[in-house]
């Protein structure tokens, strides 16, 4: 197995990418799967932590499949072993290359990210080696068909409460938020890099242009609203950070959201692998879930993002819904409330401010990362100290094959429906 980063044309199947040097081998050795490297909140989430349970003196490697996140992957010192591209939820290819590091790294636990990381891991390194494995998944819903003798992380309390009533293993870890890596540097400096008047007033919303969970919905309705109030504000800018298969639409209607104005009213960024400056130069941020978290960390007033029209602006009185069930909602009255919410805050310095220290606050004393890599590597110790139950482990894993192929097959199935019916969600 070599070591050192090769061009990509070269890379052999076993390259470990390692922009540091390892620290000893005295520790537990985990292998990171998050499902991909693309942008997102999941995918940051497990790379972040993977940091901080590497600082606590253990040896953490990351695999999954390329992707703008390797920035990220570099920049906290993690060697990363890349997957190959999967063709099928529980794919061979990858199952073959994963079972080959969890032999080759002598890895003691492997901690999978969403479902088709979990499906691999549970078929690939769990079924051939006995490998311990942990599973997260951050997404609103857990999928029924995901094994249910794996412990099981979820990202709220809400969840975790209906998800006992089916598996018993289950632990809620919130969305960390690295506090210090994430806080307001000042904000003329971040407007000053994105080119960006700083008298202006600035909306931000950083997040996957994609129809998951209405994201790219919640996106073009901000570009309409913010349309609206440009009247008014005639400095007013909507900061668009993200990219995915909604990318088009929001091009679209941004260009004639700008004719209209004559001025670069909205600004759609794309992809930006770090972030930062767009939550730092913003005066309210847009989001949902991880990115509403760290909209809070920059102290800034956040609006919380949901599916089908949901706007609520996060303040104390509101807190208590989305520490139960997460920075998300699901029903509103769409772009009025919306409309509302961001008049109440551009009219009202006193009330920006207030909001912002709130949840700078908030996200400080309920979301630190080393609180979360601390309560991660109990749930590591505690799974590695359980006796092997072959029997619950091939029962477990049957049931997960079996409700896997019925998955795919309604999928598949819907997929060849006429136009005119509505498929189902399933990815």
């Amino acid at each position: 197995m070599s070591t050192g980063t090769a061009s990509s044309g070269t890379r052999s199947a076993w390259t470990i990418k390692t922009p540091g040097a390892l620290r000893g081998t005295r520790r537990m050795r985990i292998l990171v799967h998050p499902h991909e490297l693309a942008m997102g909140g999941s995918q940051i989430n497990a790379l972040e932590l993977a940091g901080a349970v590497r600082d606590l003196g253990h040896d953490v490697t990351i695999f999954a499949t390329p992707g703008v996140l390797e920035d990220k992957v570099n920049e906290l010192r993690l060697p990363y072993i890349e997957a190959p591209a999967a063709r099928y939820a529980a794919d061979p290819g990858t199952i073959s290359k994963l079972n080959g590091i969890v032999r080759s790294l002598d890895v003691d636990i492997v901690h999978a990210y969403e479902w088709t990381a979990v499906l691999n891991t549970a078929f690939g390194p769990c079924l051939g080696f006995r490998t311990r494995s942990i599973m997260t998944v951050l997404s609103m819903e857990v999928p029924g068909f995901l094994p249910r003798h794996l412990p099981l992380i979820v990202g709220t309390p809400g969840l975790a409460a209906r998800e006992m009533q089916r598996r018993c293993n289950v632990h809620v870890i919130e969305p960390p938020i690295d506090t210090d890596y994430n806080r307001s540097r000042g904000t003329a400096a971040s407007r000053r890099e994105l080119g960006i008047n700083e008298k202006d007033l600035v909306i931000a919303i950083v997040g996957r242009l994609t129809t998951d969970l209405g994201k790219v919905n919640g996106v073009l309705a901000a570009i309409r609203v913010v349309d609206h109030l440009a009247v008014r504000w005639h400095g007013l800018t909507l900061l668009v950070a993200g990219d995915g298969e909604g990318a088009t639409k929001v091009h679209e209607l941004a260009a004639g959201v700008n004719r209209r104005h004559q001025r670069p009213v909205v600004q759609v960024l794309g992809n930006i692998p770090d972030p930062r400056p767009v939550y730092d130069a913003a005066d309210i941020v847009l989001g949902m879930g991880s990115s509403a978290l760290r909209g809070m960390a920059y102290a800034k007033p956040l609006i919380v993002q949901g599916q089908s029209g949901f706007w609520v602006t996060a303040s104390p009185e509101t807190a208590g819904q989305f520490l139960t069930d997460g920075w998300f909602g699901t029903t509103g009255k769409g772009d009025a409330e919306l409309e509302q919410a961001l008049r109440n805050l551009l009219d009202d310095p006193d009330r920006r401010a207030e909001l912002g220290a709130y949840g700078r606050s908030l996200v400080e004393e309920r979301f630190s990362l080393n609180r979360a890599a601390e309560r991660l590597l109990s749930l590591y110790r505690g799974e590695l100290s359980k006796p092997h139950r072959p029997v619950a482990t091939a029962v477990s894993l049957a049931r997960t094959a079996a409700a896997t192929a019925k998955f795919r097959a309604v999928v598949n199935w819907q997929g060849r429906l006429p136009a005119t019916r509505t498929a189902g969600n399933g990815s």
